[in-house]
């Protein structure tokens, strides 16, 4: 019965406002080439104005950001084994390897307009969710920097006067639909998982404001790929500040190490 429905295959390139591919490579290249950047010139120069050899300097760094990306690393290998989850691909809903978003096609609701889930839909988002959310919870790397758990509508533009108002609503009701049939009776298995999705979920709508990387043009065959609702894990802003604050103030204390011992000078053994 999955067949019935389209759903969007895997792919390796991350769509727009994407919770890891997007925020955290971003954040961490942004603020780890300027960190970089910075500690380099503190690792180069000492006071008296000597450079350090290139080799220890990078040797310095890499010591330093070791930490970051090994953690980096665990995120993707993480995601890349959640959009391998047999459950997942056997009900048509793969998550994204690289930002573990599940997305819900338009076809599993109504109408283009209606916020109402299709009755022939349900049990597979039901299966699907309740199957997430195990996962989820065994793969560290995720669950424990995990902030949220994003149920975010989108809709088309539909030419009339008020189109972005309307797309939003819909944007928004979809999302809240889904997001009350998964924790009303006839959605997630047990109460558990009701009571992490009451914890973590947040809804929102973007109307027609993202598109789908994959057919972004309004065209009546792209149009019902705008319609969609995705389920997307947010990982923690606060963990990711935290990572590099650490980086950098490693990177600090290693460059100026060497330079505080080259000020005392060398020591002379005692004979």
């Amino acid at each position: 019965m999955a067949n019935r429905y389209h759903s969007r295959p895997s792919s390796s390139v991350p769509r727009r406002g994407a919770s890891l591919g997007d925020l955290v490579s971003e954040s961490w290249l942004a603020l780890g080439g300027i960190a970089l950047a910075l500690i380099a010139v503190v690792a180069l120069t000492g006071s008296s104005g000597a450079m350090r050899p290139n080799a220890e300097v990078a040797r310095t760094i890499q010591a330093a950001v070791a930490p970051a990306e090994r953690s980096l690393a665990a995120i993707e290998a993480a995601f890349g084994e959640l959009c391998q989850e047999p459950v997942l691909i056997g009900v048509g809903l793969i998550p994204d390897c690289e930002t573990g978003v599940i997305t819900l096609p338009d076809d599993y609701f109504s109408g283009a307009n209606s916020p109402r889930l299709r009755r022939e839909s349900r049990e597979y988002i039901a299966a699907a969710v309740t199957n997430y959310l195990t996962r989820l919870r065994q793969l560290p790397a995720i669950w424990d920097s995990l902030e949220a758990i994003e149920i975010r509508g989108h809709g088309a533009p539909n030419g009339a006067r008020d189109g972005y108002s309307a797309s939003l609503v819909t944007s928004q009701q979809r999302a809240l639909a889904t997001l009350l049939f998964l924790v009303g009776p006839d959605g997630v298995a047990n109460e558990a998982d009701r009571a992490e999705l009451e914890r973590l979920a947040i809804v929102s709508g973007s109307a027609f404001a993202r598109p789908p990387t994959e057919c972004p043009e309004a065209t009546p065959e792209c149009l019902p790929h705008w319609r969609r609702v995705e389920i997307r894990p947010v990982l923690s802003e606060t963990l990711r500040r935290g990572d590099w604050a650490r980086t950098v103030e490693d990177l600090r204390i290693r460059a100026e190490a060497p330079q505080a011992g080259m000020e005392r000078g060398p020591t002379t053994a005692t004979p």
